[in-house]
Parts: structure tokens; sequence; C-alpha cells
């Protein structure tokens, strides 16, 4: 019977997000980059226009009224004789020439007093006569004629001249002529506050951050109104980030920039931004609780399937999991039933395995009475020994006795201390000293009596004198020595095991091959020790083996001082240090 295609959660909850959150998303994006964008920069367009127009208009006037004044006074009688006499002028004649020129300029609208600073007729080559003038009498006086001494050969009654050094103000300057020779007898200077007659508080109030720059056509600035050095800077990153507009005043020799940066273009559209942002929210809000309904309808089933997870943790391997209505779950609800049917298996076989183990614990009990009984049995022969009066082969027992002693009642240990350790070393050597005789001779030195506390693996000195005697002095004429050292550095302890014997080739001792050599096989005692040590005490210690073939062999081990379980220090591996 073919089952029912169950329908997928995951799928489901994909749609309802691109539902509820992604389709308003996509239509505002599209709305915005289609029309917003595009009629914002259309108004900023429009605006600055108009800005620019009216800034042009006004500019324009203001000269235009400046020049009607030159022409004014030039052309009056009165102040054309006075400016012919070659004489200084007295206080009537320049009273009346700032009356004359007074009445033309102040009676404009265009002009405002704040814009124009000061004003003065030069008469001759050196006298300065102040139509107008704001500030200290000497102080513009001076100002003035720097002017007249730097700008002398300027003529002109349109364009406006910059002061080197002077950036808040710009200059007319013209010949005054006579009209009757047109020879130049004087000059007449009008110095402005440039940012007086531009006004920016129009644009400003639209975009904050627009900034207008008032430059003559050959590139020098008169008025800066931004942190750009000059309108030909606008390349690369402010021609991104800036909309750009200008015009030029060809009469004056004047061009008129106007920047607007691109985010104060848009900066109206962050109420729509924030309505869509609420909306966001709203549908956001929707969508969780759309989701927390969907939850609660799909709780039920999980519910029974923690229910049967529970009873599986509690021990009951007969639980499972009832068919649930979604595939997901579903899934869920099959790999739950084939774990716990693997489960059951496995708990069979190891139940199995559990008796197997309990008779081969039995079979190791009965293996360990065999030991016993030889312990008997040599305790016996040792009796009679002393009995008989054979003290030597007494002694000879009771070392063989006391070795296999010690190796079954520390079975199980991984560690002993290095008292014990050095009480089967000499076992050993005076059971083989039994057998060699004076051939053999062995040394046991030992820094302090206070190392005897310390722990090491056990077997670790035992293997090294035994490799010493069979390997080194067996095939050495006349026997050899055995030199056993120990002592203390600053975190570790060194034990050094020599012998005189014939030595051996060290080149692949420690080297993992599956090659065995006839040679690496006689001295897999030093290997076992090495890997030993680096188990129970970490990879910074070990054995180094230095040999010499037909000099003899040193064996030098470095262990960690290891006070035993009673101390609360490990090394890496877990060891308890001092």
């Amino acid at each position: 019977m073919k089952t029912k295609k169950k329908p997928s959660l995951t799928l489901l909850c994909l749609f309802l997000c691109c539902l509820f959150v992604f389709m308003p998303s996509v239509c505002a994006s599209f709305y915005f980059y289609r029309t917003v964008s595009a009629e914002m920069e259309n108004n900023a367009h429009e605006t600055v226009d108009l800005y620019l127009d009216h800034t042009q208009e006004s500019v324009g006037a203001v000269l235009d009224t400046l020049r009607n004044g030159i022409y004014y006074l030039m052309s009056d009688p009165t102040v054309q004789g006075y400016m012919r006499a070659e004489d200084s002028l007295d206080q009537l004649a320049r009273y009346h020439i700032q009356e004359q020129f007074s009445r033309v300029l102040f009676l404009s609208t265009a002009l405002e007093q704040k814009s124009m600073t000061s004003i003065y007729l030069v008469h001759g080559d050196g006298e300065f006569i102040p139509v107008q003038q704001s500030g200290i009498y000497r102080g513009v006086n001076d100002r003035m004629r720097s002017v007249y001494d730097q700008l002398r050969g300027c003529n002109s009654a349109r364009e406006l001249y910059l002061m080197p050094g002077d950036p808040d103000h710009s200059y007319l300057l013209t010949d005054y002529l006579d009209l009757d020779t047109m020879r130049p007898i004087g000059k007449i200077i009008i110095e402005l506050q440039t940012a007086a007659f531009i006004d920016t508080s129009y644009i400003e109030s639209v975009y904050a951050g627009a900034e207008v720059y008032l430059s003559r056509t050959n590139g020098q600035v008169l008025y800066r109104g931004g942190d750009m050095e000059s309108p030909a800077s606008i390349s690369g990153e402010y021609s991104g980030n800036f909309y750009h507009q200008s015009c030029h005043m060809a009469p004056y020799g004047l061009r008129l920039d106007v920047f607007v940066p691109r985010e104060d273009i848009v900066r109206s559209l962050w109420e729509t931004v924030a309505l869509y942002v609420g909306f966001t929210a709203a549908v956001l809000l929707l969508t969780l609780v759309i989701g927390w309904l969907v939850y609660r309808r799909q709780l039920r089933p999980l519910r029974g399937m923690v229910d049967t997870v529970d009873r599986m943790a509690t021990g009951d391997l007969s639980a499972r999991m009832e068919p649930t209505p979604y595939r997901e779950t579903e899934l869920m609800s099959s790999a739950f039933n084939k774990m716990a049917d693997r489960l059951g298996d496995l708990f069979e076989e190891v139940y199995e395995k559990g008796l197997l183990l309990k008779q081969a614990e039995l079979g190791l009990l009965e293996s360990q009475i065999q030991p016993h009984f030889i312990f008997n049995v040599l305790e016996v022969i040792n009796v009679r020994c002393m009995a008989a009066g054979q003290y030597d082969l007494c002694r000879v027992v009771s070392n063989l006795a006391n070795l296999l002693r010690a190796n079954v009642s520390n079975r199980g240990q991984q560690k002993i201390t290095l008292e014990e350790e050095l009480h089967y070393v000499r076992y050993y050597l005076e059971l083989q000293k039994e057998r060699y005789g004076e051939n053999l001779c062995y040394e046991i030195e030992l820094e302090s009596q206070e190392l005897l506390r310390y722990y090491l693996p056990k077997l670790t000195i035992q293997p090294l004198v035994e490799n010493s005697v069979v390997h080194g002095l067996e095939n050495k004429r006349g026997g050899g020595s055995v030199r056993i050292s120990v002592w203390e550095e600053e975190d570790e302890i060194d034990i050094r095991v020599w012998d005189d014997g014939v030595g051996f080739d060290t080149a692949s001792l420690f080297q993992d091959s599956a090659d065995k050599s006839a040679d690496r096989h006689n001295h897999i005692a030093l290997p076992n020790v090495q890997r030993r040590i680096q188990l129970l005490c970490g990879q910074a210690y070990g054995l180094r083996v230095t040999s010499v073939p037909g000099s003899g062999t040193t064996v030098l081990v470095n262990l960690p001082l290891d006070c035993g379980p009673a101390n609360e220090g490990t090394n890496e591996r877990g060891n308890s240090l001092c």
C-alpha cells in the first residue's frame, strides 16, 4: 500500500517567511530605486538651479551697483576737479567726494552695508581718501596701501580680485581717469566681504551639508564654503558623494559652484524608511505569532516523542515512538526506533560478554594459586638449606623467592617507590652474581636517602640492568661492571645505568618499523620501558641511550618528581607530582 506523502515543516516555514517578510521588502526596495531616489535627484536639480539663478542675480546687482557708483564718481565735475588738483585735498573736498559716492551706492537696495567694508580713492600716487571705512583708521589705511601696492596693475569695474594672504576680502580696483585726456589720475579701491553678499542661508536650510564656492574663471577661489580646496577638485570620492552644479557669470569673470551631499538629498526619505521599518516589524511580529501557533500544533507529537525518550532513559528498552503527521518528525521517530532496536541487540551482546568476563576472572583466580604454591616450595627448600648449613644456597633461594613475591604482590600497580624498585634490582643482581661470581661487579649510588620516597613506573630500572648483564656482559670475556646512579635535578629525577660490556648500535633503537632485526629484538626491553614511561609520565620524559660497540652502554632515565597519590599535583598525564 502506497503511503501518503507528508508535508515538510521546513518548506512551510520558508514559505511563510517569504510571504510575510521578503515580499514587502522587495516591493519597497523596487519602489525606492525606481521612483523616490530619482525624484529626489530632480528636486535637488531644480532647487540648486533656483539658488544659482538667485545668487547670480544678487551678485550681479551688487557688482553693477558698484560699477555705476564708480562711473558716477568718475563723471562728476566737482570730483574731477578735486582729482586734477596737484595739492592735497582739504577736509571739505573729502567730505564732498564721500557724499557724492554714497549718494549712488546706498540708494540701491541691492547693496548691503555689511558686504562693502571700505572704499578708498587714491589721489595721485600717494594720497588715500577714505570714502567709507570700517575698523581702526590706521589698520584699514595700511591694508589699503598694501592692496594698492600689490594690485596696482589691476583695472576693472566688473571683476573681483583677491589679495594674497587675505581670503576673507575681495577687491574692485579701477583707474580714475581724467575724462578730458583719458589719463589715469588716481585709483578707486573698493573692499568687499565676499561672504556677506554670497547668501547661503536658503540652500543650507534645504540641504544642511551644501557647500558653495565663488571663484574666478582662472580657478582663484574668492569664497570657500566647505573643506574642498577648489571647485576643480571635484573628482574621485567627491564626484560620488556630492551632487554638483555650477554657473558662469561671464561679464564679471566669475564662476559659482554648489556641492550638495547625496545623503542630504535623500534625507527626507527617513520618514518613509521609518514607516517601512515599522511595517517590517509588524510583519515580523505577525510571523512570530503564526510560528508560535504552528509550534503549538506540533507540540503534541513532540511531547509524545519526549515521553518515549524518557522511558528509554529510565531503562525501558521496549519503548518505541508512534508515527507522526510530518516528514521531519517521522524521520526522527524512525531513527529513534532503529536506535532502540540496536541498543537491544548491544545489550544482549554485552550481557554475553559479561558472562565470558566472569569466567575469565575465575580463571585468573585459579592462576594465582600457582605462584603461591611455588613460594611455599621455595620456603621449604630455604628451611632445608638452613638446616643443612647451606647458607649460600639459602641466600639464593631467598633472593629468588623475594623477587617472585614482589612481582605477585604488586600485580595491578603501575607505580612503586624507588626503594622497592632498587630492592628488585638487588635481588636480581645477587642472583646473577651467584651465576657469574667475581666476573660481575655492581654498584648502586644514591645522592640522598630522600630519593627513596619518590614513585616511578614499576620495572623501570630492573629491565635496564637485565639488558646490561645479559646483552652487555654475558658476551664479554672476563666479565664486567654495572653501575646505577640516582640523583635529583630541579624538577625531575635522573637515573643512569652504565655497563662496560660489548655495546651495540643504537641508530634504529626507537624507530617504529615492521622490519624487526635480530639486534632490535635483543634490545626490546629498552623501547618497552620508553613507551611505558611516556604513557605514565608524559612525552617529555623517557630514555637516552648512548652505546659504543666494544666500550659499553649508558642509559639515562628522566622521570618527574612523583610523590605518589597522596599529593595533589599532577603532570600532563594526570600523575601526582610533588
